[in-house]
C-alpha cells in the first residue's frame, strides 16, 4: 500500500511516498481502506520535532490522526460493524498513520459516517472536535451566563469549543481576526475581539479558552476573573506572569460516543466544518506547508 511518511525531522520536503504492506486483520480491530485523512497542526509540529522530548518519532514515521473510509477488513471479537460500511475515526495518540491507504483501527473506536456527510467533511471533525468540546466540557465546565473567551474561535477548535459553550447557555466573547467577526458571530458568539487589537472594554473573562497561545492572547488573559481559568491547546506558550491564574494545557483524548454526537450536529446542520482545500495523498508536503502557513479558510484533506 502507499503511506507518506517521514524518514528524520525538518521541513515539509522530508515527507515522501513510500511502499508498506498491507497490515493484517487483527482481533478486535477493523481494517479501513482510507479514503480522506486530515492534515492537522500536531501533525506538522510532530513533523518539526516539536515534541520530540516528550513523544519522540520512530522513523519511519507516518503521520496523521483523522481518517475516514471504508471497512475493508474485521478482526475477531468485533461485533455491530460490517464490511463496506462508512467509518471515520480519530488514531491512538502514538499510533498515528492516517496517512496511509489501509489503517487498522479498535473497533470501538470506529463511528458510522451520517449519509449526509462525506468521507471529508467527517474527517475534519475527530482531532479539533474532541478537543473544542472536551476544553468546555471537560474542562472549564462553564454554566449558563458565565463569561467565556474562546480564542480562535472560527477555527478547528475553537468552532467545536463554541458550539458546546452556546450547549451550556455561557456568553461567548470571540477572539478572532479582522476579517473572521462576522464568521465568529454567525457561529454563535455574543461579542466579538480581534486579537492584538484595541483593548478589551467589556466584561471578566470566568474563563479563556484558547487554541492560539502567544502575547496577544496573555494580554487578553489579564481579563480573568479572580476565579477563572485558562485552558490552552496553542503549542505558543502563554506568559503566565502576572495572572491570576496560570493556564492549562488541555491534551485531547478519543470519545466515539462524543464523535458520534459530533457527527450528528455536522449533519444536522447545527454547526459548519468548512474544507480548505482537497489535495491527494502524493501532496501531502504542500498540504503541511499550507498548514504552516497560516490562514487557510478550513481544513486540509488528503484525499485517496
Amino acid at each position: 500500500m502507499r503511506v507518506v511518511e517521514c524518514g528524520e525531522y525538518g521541513g515539509p520536503d522530508v515527507l515522501r511516498v513510500a511502499e508498506r504492506p498491507v497490515p493484517d486483520i487483527e482481533p478486535g480491530k477493523i481494517r479501513i481502506r482510507v479514503h480522506a485523512a486530515a492534515v492537522n497542526p500536531a501533525d506538522v509540529k510532530l513533523r518539526q520535532g516539536m515534541f520530540d522530548s516528550v513523544a519522540p518519532l520512530k522513523f519511519p514515521q507516518v503521520l496523521g490522526y483523522d481518517v475516514a473510509g471504508i471497512i475493508d477488513g474485521i478482526g475477531d471479537n468485533v461485533s455491530g460493524l460490517f464490511m463496506g460500511e462508512r467509518v471515520f475515526a480519530m488514531l491512538d495518540m502514538l499510533q498515528r498513520g492516517a496517512y496511509a491507504e489501509y489503517v487498522l483501527v479498535p473497533a470501538g473506536d470506529a463511528v458510522l459516517i451520517p449519509a449526509a456527510l462525506d468521507f471529508a467533511t467527517a474527517v475534519a471533525i475527530p482531532t479539533g472536535g474532541l478537543t473544542g468540546v472536551q476544553m468546555i466540557e471537560e474542562y472549564a465546565q462553564p454554566r449558563a451566563g458565565d463569561v467565556v473567551l474562546i480564542t480562535g474561535a472560527t477555527g478547528s477548535a475553537g468552532r467545536f469549543a463554541m458550539f458546546a459553550a452556546r450547549g451550556r447557555g455561557a456568553r461567548i466573547i470571540a477572539a478572532v481576526r479582522e476579517n473572521q467577526r462576522e464568521a465568529a458571530r454567525a457561529l454563535g458568539a455574543d461579542e466579538t475581539l480581534v486579537l492584538g487589537g484595541a483593548a478589551w472594554q467589556g466584561p471578566d473573562f470566568k474563563y479563556v479558552i484558547d487554541t492560539v497561545g502567544g502575547d496577544a492572547v496573555a494580554v487578553l488573559c489579564r481579563h480573568l476573573r479572580a476565579d477563572g481559568a485558562i485552558f490552552t491547546a496553542a503549542t505558543t506558550p502563554i506568559n503566565s506572569e502576572g495572572l491570576v491564574s496560570k493556564p492549562v494545557f488541555v491534551v485531547v483524548h478519543n470519545d466515539s460516543v462524543k464523535l458520534r454526537a459530533l457527527a450528528g450536529a455536522v449533519a444536522a446542520g447545527a454547526l459548519t466544518v468548512p474544507i480548505g482545500l482537497r489535495l491527494p495523498l502524493a501532496e501531502a508536503a504542500a498540504a503541511h506547508r499550507l498548514v504552516e502557513s497560516g490562514g487557510n479558510a478550513g481544513k486540509i484533506i488528503l484525499e485517496l
